[in-house]
C-alpha cells in the first residue's frame, strides 16, 4: 500500500509530541516545563519524528486495511519513507493479511474412532506397577553384588571437558541388571563388595532417553553403600485397602480398569481429532501467512526448551541443532496454523462462541497450575491482551468438538 498522510495531520501530531516532551524533560537553564517549544523541537527533532512515525504509520495502515476489508497479521513492513518539514508523510507498507477462502463440505469427512476396550493383561500390568510402587527393601548380609540385587550407591559423574560440572548423588537405589538401568553401568558393579569404590566410564548412545546423557561419555566414581532385597506386597484385599478407600481387591481392580478405559478413550479421541484436523487441511487449499507460521514455530521450540529445563537439562551445554530442529517442525507448524484458520471460519459459520463460563474455567486451570488466584490471572491476562487469544482458542476447540461428534465413526 502507498499511503500519504496530509501535512496538517502530521504537523498537529508533531506539535502534540513536542508539547508532551516539553513537560517531561529537564534541561539546564530552564525550569521544568518552561523550555521554549522551538528549542525542544530543534534539540529533540529526531526523537519527535520517530515517535510520530510510530504513532501514525500503524494507525493509517490499519485504516487503509479496513477500507479493503483486510485483516492484517503481525506488524507492517515500511519502506520509502518521505518525511520532510511542512509536507505530507508518504511511505509504502507491506502487510500480511488473513487469507480469504471458501469452506468446503466438511460434513462428508469421516474419521475412525479406535475402540477403547481394556484388556485383563493391561489391568494386571497396572496392578503390578502399584505393587512395585509399594515395595519395601530389606538389608541383606554382606556378599558380592550379583544380577537382580538392589544396591544402595553413592556416585560422582563427570563428562570430558574443562567446563564440565561434576554430578554428585549422595545415595540412590540401583538394580543390578535392571531394565531401568544402563547395562554398562551395572556390569561394572557386579562382584563389588559393601564399602568398595569403583571407577569406570560409560558411553551413552546419541538416542539415549535422557538428553543430559545422550551422546556423552561419563566417568563415574561409585561407592557401594548397602545391599538390599525388594519385597513386593501380596495382591489381596489388605493391599487394596492400603491403596486408598477400597474395600476389596475387586474394588481396586475396577478403579484401575475404569481409569485405564478413560485414558484410552481420551487418547483415541485426541488421535481422531488430529486426523480430523489433517483432513480439514487437505480439503482446503489457501496460502498461510508466514508470520503466523513463524510464531507457531517459536511456540513449539519454546515449549521444548521449557520441557528440557523442567527435566534439569542445561540448555547452554546441550548440543542441540536448534536451526535443524526448527526446520523439522516447519510443516507441523504450518498444518497447525492452517487448521486453526479453518476451524475459526467454521466457528464463525456455526455461530460458535466462547461463553464466559468457558473462559472462567480456563482461567481457573491456569490459576491452579501457577498457584495464584483467578482474579490475579484474569488481571494479568487482561493487561497482556491475552484474553482474546484464550477466547479464540476455546472457539476453535469447541468447533473441533462439534464437527468431531458429527463425523467420527467406530473403527472397523
Amino acid at each position: 500500500m502507498e499511503i500519504e498522510i496530509p501535512p496538517e495531520v502530521v504537523k498537529k501530531r508533531l506539535d502534540a509530541v513536542a508539547i508532551q516532551l516539553q513537560r517531561r524533560v529537564r534541561l539546564p537553564g530552564f525550569r521544568p516545563g518552561k523550555a521554549p517549544i522551538s528549542f525542544i523541537q530543534q534539540k529533540f527533532r529526531d526523537d519527535i519524528r520517530s515517535e510520530v512515525l510510530q504513532e501514525l504509520v500503524p494507525e493509517y495502515v490499519r485504516v487503509r486495511a479496513q477500507e479493503q476489508n483486510w485483516e492484517p497479521v503481525g506488524h507492517p513492513s515500511v519502506t520509502d519513507v518521505q518525511f520532510a518539514d511542512d509536507t505530507a508523510l508518504r511511505f509504502k507498507a507491506t502487510v500480511e493479511v488473513l487469507p480469504e477462502f471458501q469452506l468446503e463440505n466438511y460434513g462428508d469427512i469421516s474419521v475412525p474412532l479406535e475402540e477403547s476396550k481394556v484388556s485383563e493383561e493391561e489391568v494386571v500390568k497396572n496392578l503390578d506397577r502399584l505393587r512395585e510402587q509399594a515395595a519395601t527393601y530389606v538389608n541383606l548380609e554382606e556378599r558380592p553384588l550379583q544380577e537382580g540385587d538392589f544396591a544402595s550407591i553413592g556416585f560422582e559423574g563427570i563428562s570430558p571437558g574443562k567446563d564440565s560440572t561434576p554430578v554428585k548423588v549422595e545415595e540412590v537405589l540401583c538394580e543390578i541388571g535392571g531394565a531401568n538401568t544402563m547395562k554398562e553401568f551395572t556390569e561394572n558393579l557386579k562382584g563389588a563388595q559393601l564399602g568398595e569404590e569403583r571407577k569406570f566410564e560409560v558411553a551413552y548412545p546419541p538416542e539415549f532417553n535422557d538428553p543430559r546423557l545422550a551422546g556423552k561419555t561419563i566417568a563415574y566414581k561409585v561407592k557401594v553403600l548397602g545391599l538390599k532385597k525388594k519385597i513386593l506386597p501380596e495382591l489381596n484385599d489388605d493391599f487394596a485397602r492400603e491403596m486408598g478407600e477400597f474395600a476389596s481387591l475387586d474394588a481396586l481392580r475396577q478403579r484401575v480398569q475404569d481409569e485405564l478405559g478413560k485414558a484410552k478413550r481420551e487418547e483415541a479421541e485426541q488421535n481422531a481429532k488430529s486426523q480430523l484436523r489433517q483432513k480439514l487441511v487437505e480439503l482446503h487449499d489457501f496460502p498461510v501467512p508466514e508470520s503466523m507460521v513463524e510464531r507457531q514455530l517459536e511456540r513449539r521450540v519454546e515449549r521444548l526448551r521449557r520441557q528440557l529445563a523442567a527435566q534439569g537439562v542445561d540448555l547452554k551445554s546441550l548440543q542441540m541443532d536448534w536451526k535443524k530442529l526448527r526446520a523439522s517442525q516447519q510443516e507441523s507448524a504450518l498444518q497447525e496454523v492452517k487448521s486453526a484458520l479453518i476451524l475459526e471460519k467454521i466457528a464463525e459459520k456455526e455461530k460458535i462462541e466462547a461463553e464466559e463460563a468457558d473462559i472462567e474455567e480456563e482461567i481457573g486451570k491456569i490459576a491452579a497450575a501457577s498457584q495464584q488466584t483467578s482474579a490475579m490471572i484474569r488481571s494479568r491476562l487482561t493487561k497482556e491482551g491475552a484474553l482474546d487469544k484464550i477466547r479464540a482458542r476455546i472457539r476453535i476447540e469447541k468447533a473441533l468438538g462439534i464437527i468431531f461428534r458429527k463425523v467420527s465413526r467406530p473403527a472397523s
